[in-house]
């Protein structure tokens, strides 16, 4: 490969970092973690299963104790419930609340279905392979140990 094209590869990186800031303004409080674990709550629920914090931390490869941070500010906001196993009072269990839903509802589901239009050029198929290719910059230079 040229040069030219890792520098593109590289450039391109650099724009895509730069969606976080094009996202519509979050409420007072809330950063884009915070919905993000808003997120995997509404989704490991969608099947009736209690959601534990180590659920959401494995799924966001994240430390339970980033997790517990997150979910305690959202808790204190209103936007989650935390609820300890009565068996097993190291076991939390998490749950959004209708303001969390609120947030799932605006911030996640409304805004992807809009983004779907945005996005409508390039199509399923384009987007799977776009991400996979994302995916293999992100592991190729991080097990790079060569350098």
């Amino acid at each position: 490969m040229k040069v030219e094209s890792v520098k593109l590869i590289l450039d391109a990186c650099q724009q895509a970092s730069q969606l976080q800031r094009l996202l519509p303004a979050l409420p007072e409080g809330i950063t884009p973690r915070c919905v993000r674990v808003i997120e995997q709550i509404r989704r490991l629920s969608e099947n009736g299963s209690t959601v534990r914090v180590s659920d959401i931390s494995e799924m966001l490869d994240v430390t339970r104790p980033g997790i517990t941070n997150v979910l305690r500010d959202l808790e204190e906001m209103g936007y989650v419930e935390k609820q300890r196993d009565e068996a097993d009072s190291r076991i939390v269990f998490v749950s959004l609340t209708e303001k969390g839903e609120a947030l799932y509802r605006r911030y996640v589901q409304d805004y992807h279905r809009h983004l779907c239009t945005v996005f409508d050029e390039l199509g399923d198929e384009g987007a799977r392979e776009m991400a996979r290719m994302i995916r293999f910059v992100v592991s190729a230079v991080a097990t790079d140990t060569d350098y």
